[in-house]
C-alpha cells in the first residue's frame, strides 16, 4: 500500500546481466514492500541490458556509466540519483523471496541505532544450502562467507554482525552519505567489507536478518585476477581503517597471514603468485593517496579499535579456500590456533 512504508531505493549494478535481469526484476516487482524505486546502473553492457529494461520496464531508472566502472564506483553512480531514505544494494544474479525487502527494511524502521542490515543469502542452484549469512571479517582483513554450504535451516538468529554481504544489504542514506559510499579504488571485491568497517567505525550497527531471504547464482572460485583484488583490497582496508598502534599490534598475525596467502598462491600456480606480487606493487605505487584516505577515514571514527574488535573473527575457514580435506584441517589446526591466541591478546591490549 503506497505511503505505508518509508521510501527505499533499490540499486542494481548490471554488467551484461540481461539474462539474470529477466528473472530477477519480476521477483523484485512482486515484493510485499511497495514504496520503493528501482535503479539499474548499466556498467557499459554490450548484451542489450539497457534496451531490455527501457522497453519492458519504463518506470525503472537507468543510469548509463558509458564505461565499466567496477562494482564500487558503479554502485556509487546509482547512489547519486537515489531518493530513498534507505538504500538497498542487490546483485542482479539473484531471485528474491516476496518478503525479502520488507524484512530487510523492518529493523531500520524500528531501531535508529541500526545503520545497515543484510540478508540470508541461499544458493540458487541448491536452495537448501547457504551462500552467506552476513560476511565474517578476519582481523587481518580477510573476508569469508558466513555459513557457506551449511543447511538453509541454520543461522536463524537475528543478530549484530561485523559485515554486510554486497550481494544483498540495506543502509540508511544518511549513513551512506556520511561515509561517502563505496571506495572506488576497490573496483571489485572486498568493497562491502571496507564499507562495513567504515559503518561500524562511524558508530553504526549492522544486523543480520534471517527472514530476508534471497537466492544467489553463486559459485565459489578464485581466479588469478580475483586473487589480485582480494589481496590488494585487504591491504587497503587495513591501512585505511586501523590506528598505527593497532597495525603494530597486528604485525605478528599479518606476517602469518602473508605466509597463508602466499602459500595459497603457490598451491595454485605462477599466475596467482604474480597477482599477489602485483598487489604489493600497487600499494607501494599508491601509498600517498592511501594515506590521504586514511586521514579522512580516521577522522570519522566514532568508536575505538578495541570496540571494533568485538565483531572481528580470528578463524579462517580453510575449507573455503583449500579443496584437499587433510590440508585444510592441518592448516586450520596450525594457523587458527595461533590466530585464536593472538586475537585474545589483542583484545586485551588494543
Amino acid at each position: 500500500m503506497p505511503g505505508k512504508y518509508k521510501s527505499v531505493s533499490v540499486v542494481i549494478l548490471s554488467y551484461n546481466s540481461k539474462e539474470n535481469l529477466i528473472e530477477f526484476i519480476p521477483s523484485l516487482i512482486s515484493q510485499k514492500y511497495h514504496n520503493f524505486e528501482i535503479i539499474v546502473v548499466d556498467n557499459a553492457s554490450t548484451d542489450g541490458s539497457e534496451e531490455f529494461i527501457r522497453t519492458n520496464y519504463p518506470k525503472i531508472k537507468v543510469v548509463q556509466t558509458e564505461q565499466n566502472l567496477g562494482y564500487a564506483a558503479g554502485n556509487n553512480a546509482g547512489f547519486e540519483v537515489a531518493q530513498g531514505e534507505y538504500i538497498v544494494v542487490v546483485n542482479p544474479d539473484t531471485v528474491a523471496d516476496p518478503e525479502w525487502l520488507a524484512e530487510l527494511i523492518k529493523p531500520l524502521e524500528s531501531d535508529p541505532t541500526i545503520a545497515a542490515t543484510t540478508s540470508k543469502i541461499l544458493i540458487y542452484y541448491q536452495k537448501d544450502r547457504i551462500n552467506t549469512c552476513a560476511n565474517t571479517n578476519h582481523h587481518t582483513g580477510l573476508t569469508f562467507c558466513r555459513g557457506l554450504n551449511k543447511l538453509a535451516s541454520e543461522f536463524n538468529n537475528y543478530q549484530a554482525v561485523g559485515a554486510v554481504s554486497g550481494c544483498s544489504f540495506a543502509i540508511r542514506s544518511d549513513m551512506l552519505k556520511n561515509i561517502n559510499g563505496f571506495d572506488p579504488d576497490f573496483f571489485l571485491y572486498q568493497e562491502d567489507a571496507d564499507l562495513s568497517w567504515r559503518i561500524r567505525f562511524a558508530g553504526g550497527k549492522i544486523m543480520y536478518v534471517p527472514e530476508s531471504v534471497i537466492y544467489h547464482k553463486f559459485k565459489l572460485s578464485i581466479l588469478p585476477g580475483k586473487e589480485f583484488y582480494l589481496e590488494r583490497n585487504r591491504y587497503l582496508i587495513l591501512l585505511k581503517n586501523f590506528d598505527s598502534k593497532t597495525l603494530l599490534l597486528l604485525l605478528p598475525a599479518l606476517v602469518v597471514t602473508e605466509i597463508v596467502t602466499m602459500g595459497h598462491a603457490a598451491l595454485n600456480g605462477p599466475k596467482y603468485i604474480k597477482s599477489k606480487l602485483l598487489a604489493y606493487i600497487w600499494i607501494i605505487q599508491n601509498i600517498k593517496s592511501i594515506l590521504t584516505k586514511r586521514h579522512e577515514t580516521l577522522s570519522k571514527k566514532r568508536i575505538t579499535d578495541r570496540e571494533f574488535f568485538r565483531l572481528l573473527d580470528w578463524r579462517i575457514p580453510f575449507e573455503q579456500v583449500i579443496k584437499n580435506p587433510i590440508m585444510n584441517r592441518t592448516a586450520g589446526a596450525v594457523f587458527n590456533s595461533f590466530y585464536a591466541f593472538h586475537m585474545k591478546l589483542i583484545r586485551r591490549i588494543v
